[in-house]
């Protein structure tokens, strides 16, 4: 009887209320609650099991960890030193810095030395009178670039002085111990003297199917690299100024669902029950207050069974956001894009589009290709929405108009149409989702 009547309220939403509003029962009212909650926890797995993002090594709250002087080593004539006056300056969007995206308070510089409080900087290599220099860093990680785990390494570089081309360029990276190694040959990122004294961003393959390097010594292994070395030769000797600004490995995606799959399930669970619980309060209380404002006599109780069956709308339009995000094409977010990704007021994973301009030109073209792959489940949440509660202030003006026949029709609609504004506003402000 009771599932019946939740179906009425779609089809025969006046014989339905009718019933209802005569014999309200608090189990109906908690079987539409279930089965929104579960249609929508079941919408947002669907639509992070088809969201990657980016890891990192080290970690993205640590990524200026392999520029801090003090973790690598070199020749005694080599001065290792931080520089706070030249640093690689790269501010992106954090969304959960809690801020607008047109607010600066909400960027942040991502190579910071988070280890000194000096502020952000670059591994400054300096040397006099030399034509080689070696620098290399090991003891602080051990990462997997294996098939599947991380396929790049990102470096940032400024050759200041000599102000000449390189002889050659070298990155080792070691695995287990120094008699096993790859080798990558650098000259050709480095020895372009158009490029000498900026910034310049390398990206370089690594991993099992990565062209260009030489493998060394016994059998090294790509799934366990624990250090690295960087070879500097110049044709004469030179007094010497190299800077890195960034140094970490990058190319492993995962879901949130598979890092983060019960702080997930908790988090909707959360959102979702006060989601519907404020509108399901809410919205019955400015009803009711509008019956008391207008001096009519009423119970709570036959309102707000009613006005949970009337949210049957909300049910069908989480069904409708589950299926269109079955139909959600896999989308890959780079480090500095997952980081400013949030949820719009409809449920839906987005990137401000004002943040996108900090960039690089790498990930603005990764957002362009994200966004035009999502614009279908966007629209459709947003279009669904409207529907929602257009639908949902038909079935408040029908329940206005069974509790009390003598209002006219334009009464009944204002106080629908009211009420539902009230609410969209408040849930805004209180849970973030509508």
């Amino acid at each position: 009887m009771i599932l019946e009547d939740i179906a009425q309220v779609i089809y025969a939403p006046q014989t339905a209320f009718k019933k209802i509003i005569e014999n309200p029962k608090y189990v109906g009212a908690l079987i539409v609650l279930v089965l929104f909650i579960g249609l929508q926890v079941g919408y947002e797995y669907v639509q992070f099991s088809n969201t990657y993002t980016e890891n990192t090594s080290p970690t993205i709250d640590k990524l200026s960890l392999y520029t801090n002087a003090t973790l690598w080593r070199a020749g005694t004539s080599v001065d290792l030193s931080n520089n706070y006056v030249d640093f690689y300056n790269y501010s992106v969007y954090i969304a959960a810095l809690g801020t607008t995206s047109t607010d600066q308070n909400g960027y942040y510089n991502l190579f910071t030395n988070y280890t000194n409080d000096a502020g952000p900087s670059s591994l400054q290599i300096q040397d006099s009178n030399t034509n080689s220099i070696s620098v290399a860093l090991g003891g602080t990680f051990n990462v997997s670039c294996a098939a599947g785990n991380f396929g790049n390494l990102s470096m940032t570089i400024k050759m200041v002085q000599p102000q000449v081309a390189l002889q050659s360029a070298a990155l080792t990276l070691y695995s287990a111990n120094d008699s096993n190694y790859y080798t990558y040959d650098l000259t050709s990122y480095l020895s372009n003297t158009a490029t000498l004294g900026l910034w310049n961003n390398l990206t370089i393959p690594v991993g099992p199917s990565a062209q260009g390097w030489t493998v060394g010594g016994g059998a090294p292994s790509w799934s366990n690299i624990a250090a690295m070395k960087l070879d500097f030769n110049y044709p004469s000797a030179s007094n010497v100024i190299i800077r890195i600004g960034s140094l970490f490995f990058r190319g492993e995606y995962q879901t949130p669902i598979q890092y983060n799959n019960t702080g997930l399930l908790l988090q909707f669970l959360q959102v979702f029950s006060l989601q519907f619980i404020f509108t399901w309060f809410i919205l019955t209380g400015v009803i009711y207050l509008f019956f008391k404002g207008l001096k009519t006599s009423i119970t709570w109780k036959p309102l707000f069974i009613a006005l949970a069956f009337a949210l049957i709308v909300m049910v069908i339009r989480a069904a409708v956001n589950l299926v269109a995000a079955f139909a959600m094409p896999v989308a890959y977010y780079p480090f500095d894009l997952s980081l400013g990704v949030r949820f719009d007021a409809y449920g839906t994973v987005y990137f401000p589009s004002d943040a996108v301009g900090v960039l690089s030109a790498q990930s603005q073209a990764a957002f362009n290709s994200i966004d035009a792959m999502t614009s279908t489940l966007r629209f459709i949440t947003s279009a669904i929405f409207v529907v929602s509660y257009v639908w949902l202030g038909a079935l408040c003006t029908i329940i206005v108009g069974t509790l009390k026949p003598e209002f006219a029709m334009i009464k009944r609609i204002a106080i629908s149409a009211v009420s539902i504004a009230i609410t969209v506003l408040l849930l805004i402000l209180l849970v973030g989702v509508v």
